[in-house]
């Protein structure tokens, strides 16, 4: 990044901590070659090819979403660390599976109850 820039390694060493913190902010969101621009890219790409092609059904190109294809999770503007982002996809799943079980006990339930026909 700074070194792109033409600074010598004693320039560099004797940037103001302010002037350092602010091209590392511009490098990693604002400069077009930053990883978010180039994951941005990636996505859309991605996404554009998967709902022109024709092998996908229609429900299906209708479920995706751009951050479908951001590796990388930097997309979705959370800034989350890995093990954090790791710990809400294992809450969701326990969730998901609390839910499943919900219903399916539910749905045992009703048909239980609905056959009462005297006998």
């Amino acid at each position: 990044m700074v070194n792109k820039r033409g600074l010598s390694p004693d320039e560099f060493n004797n940037l103001d901590p302010d002037v350092l913190e602010a091209l590392m902010v511009y490098d990693a969101y604002i400069e077009p070659s930053g990883t978010k621009i180039d994951m941005l890219f990636h996505a859309h790409r991605c996404y554009s090819e998967a709902i022109s092609n024709p092998n996908l059904t229609e429900s299906f190109r209708k479920g995706l979403k751009i951050t479908d294809f951001d590796f990388l999770q930097i997309i979705d503007g959370e800034n989350l660390t890995t093990k954090e982002r790791h710990e809400r996809y294992l809450e969701k799943i326990k969730e998901k599976q609390t839910n499943d079980i919900t219903s399916l006990g539910e749905q045992i339930k009703k048909i239980a109850l609905g056959k009462n026909n005297g006998k």
